[in-house]
């Protein structure tokens, strides 16, 4: 009989550990999950740069030449700091007609070649202050000679407090958590929030106005290229509709296939225009992947007009985000 209680208490006592070790996974995971969620939110007041410029196609194709020049050995500037630092240091309103030499000037004044990270703001606004060279800026939103809206965009100035002064800012460097989904050359065809016209053929005013509104990055590369998970997670999605390699001209199928992959920080990476069933084996819906895990191959499937890659970022409440913004181009491993 003692021998019998002993068992039953040993086996008690290993059922409850069990259950305590259960509960102290999920609360690390929810906490983890919360401080990743409330980083990330620091992270994007920080960079002060996830906005859309309003007619972003004056600059998308002069800015698409730096990006393919400089993304991947000097690091990301969006373009919102590129409109904002050559509309100051330029007193001009539309910096589209400055020369391709100030724009790319402003690239590299804005970037940290060894973070190979966008140089904090409030570095930048205390060296505009500081700069006897640069203009007084007096410029306000307005037209530009075709009659085209531009915004001035002040980046210094938060609710008309300048952030030079302010505790809420900072001049660190964060670490950025996502990893490059490529690793073969391509080619930045589309900016995040660029206003196109893309040409889709037989469509809807609304299809054609979403399409037109682009919401992430394209990268153009061949057929059949392989991706990777840009984060560690949870792949929230699958979906395959179109067999064939076909832009949706030839196809008329405007879902083609893509998957999503909701990180362990809260937000979501989204990849479109994929190979169909080209994930690997194992890769499903509620599978767990590891930043850098292979995810499948690319195509021309969906709406889209050419092999590319669409990559998206959106947060838990669904609103776009920059998905470059976020991607730490230090451990790049491509070509």
């Amino acid at each position: 009989m003692g021998k019998l209680l002993k068992i039953k208490a040993f086996l008690i006592t290993l059922v409850v550990g069990f259950l305590v070790a259960l509960i102290m996974i999920v609360v690390i995971a929810v906490c983890g999950y919360k401080v990743g969620e409330a980083y990330i939110n620091e992270q994007a007041n920080q960079m002060r740069a996830n906005s859309k410029v309003i007619n972003s196609q004056l600059y998308a194709e002069r800015y698409r030449s730096l990006l393919n020049k400089y993304l991947l050995n000097k690091g990301y500037v969006p373009l919102e700091r590129m409109v904002f630092y050559l509309q100051r240091t330029n007193n001009i309103l539309d910096t589209s007609t400055l020369s391709s030499e100030l724009w790319d000037k402003a690239y590299l004044d804005n970037v940290n070649a060894e973070e190979k990270q966008m140089i904090p703001i409030k570095t930048i606004c205390k060296n505009l202050k500081s700069n006897p060279s640069i203009p007084t800026f007096n410029i306000e939103s307005g037209v530009n000679a075709n009659g085209v809206a531009i915004d001035v965009i002040d980046l210094c100035n938060v609710d008309g407090k300048d952030i030079t002064e302010s505790n809420d800012y900072d001049e660190i460097y964060y670490p950025l958590p996502f990893a490059f989904p490529l690793k073969t050359n391509f080619t930045v065809t589309s900016i995040v929030f660029e206003h196109r016209n893309v040409d889709l053929g037989n469509i809807s005013e609304a299809a054609q106005a979403s399409t037109n509104f682009h919401s992430g990055w394209d990268l153009a590369i061949p057929t059949g290229t392989n991706f990777y998970s840009m984060c560690d997670g949870i792949v929230s999605n699958v979906t395959n509709t179109q067999a064939n390699d076909l832009p949706f001209k030839e196809s008329g199928n405007s879902t083609g296939n893509y998957m999503m992959v909701t990180c362990n920080n809260g937000l979501t990476a989204m990849y479109w225009h994929l190979q169909f069933n080209s994930q690997p084996f194992g890769i499903k819906k509620g599978s767990m992947v590891k930043k850098g895990d292979l995810l499948g191959r690319t195509s021309t499937t969906g709406t889209s007009t050419g092999p590319h890659l669409h990559l998206g970022l959106k947060d838990k409440d669904g609103n776009l985000l920059d998905a470059i913004a976020y991607i730490d181009f230090t451990q790049y491993e491509g070509n």
